[in-house]
């Protein structure tokens, strides 16, 4: 990963043009929600494309203990495993789509969506939304992973206590896009470096609610998100937050991110 973000370095991406985040007022500009990385995947350039994805495709290791799990703070064991440090972008399903024919998320303004036009040029690094679980798990089997478990989930994001945050107990400044946030819509993944996980992973809190493999119900109909979104406030996006959908059900607020074992 570190020889990918050299090659990305060594480009000129203008990344002096590139803002960072402060805290929206009256909404982020279109620049500002535009990162270097997704520059890099808009690029034709092979070489560039593939350092681009080497970082989007990482994942990082979550050893084995408890996760003291909900606000009970059950403890609860949970075997090592591997988590992708950030959720699953655009540009990342349109590979499957391209191998696989799938068709591509449908969006809130059209529902019938070209296969090579269906996200905003740049916005390759920003998670990918309208994809339902059942999607979701495909796209899982072809890339060799799996979604995580409802206590994986928060294993990653809680660490070995029982933090409210990722990043501790407190709200002192915008670490995740929550509706807080005033940014209105997704942002790149790793835009929030100061709400990364204990174990290093990105944006598990907002910007997209992410499908897990845990049913909510005894009939195996309605599948358990985690994390909350861009358009849910820090009530919804916390260590232990969840809700629960239909895994046929596809949403511009519900995304996912790989595990592996």
């Amino acid at each position: 990963m570190a020889q990918s973000a050299k090659r990305l370095l060594a480009v000129d991406l203008k990344w002096e043009k590139v803002e960072p985040f402060v805290k929206a007022t009256g909404g982020l500009t279109t620049q500002q929600r535009i990162s270097p990385l997704g520059i890099a995947l808009s690029q034709s350039n092979r070489e560039l494309r593939s350092a681009a994805f080497h970082i989007l495709d990482s994942v990082v290791k979550i050893p084995a203990g408890e996760v003291l799990l909900g606000q009970d703070l059950t403890p609860l064991p949970v075997e090592e495993f591997r988590l992708g440090r950030y959720p699953v972008t655009n540009a990342q399903y349109h590979r499957f789509i391209e191998a696989t024919g799938t068709p591509p998320p449908a969006n809130r303004q059209n529902s019938d969506v070209e296969p090579d036009n269906w996200f905003p040029p740049n916005d390759g690094d920003h998670p990918v939304t309208g994809v339902k679980c059942t999607d979701a798990e495909a796209y899982a089997t072809w890339a060799g992973g799996r979604l995580p478990s409802f206590e994986e989930w928060e294993r990653a994001a809680r660490g070995n206590d029982g933090r409210t945050f990722p990043w501790g107990d407190e709200i002192d400044k915008p670490r995740c896009n929550t509706a807080e946030a005033g940014v209105g819509t997704t942002t790149p993944i790793g835009m929030f470096p100061e709400g990364v996980s204990p174990f290093g992973c990105y944006d598990l809190l907002g910007n997209v609610w992410e499908w897990s493999s845990t049913w909510y119900d005894d009939d195996q109909q309605f599948r358990v998100v985690r994390g909350g979104s861009w358009y849910y406030n820090h009530e919804h996006a916390t260590c232990t937050s969840y809700d629960f959908f239909s895994q046929d059900y596809a949403e511009f607020v519900i995304g996912f991110r790989l595990a592996f074992n």
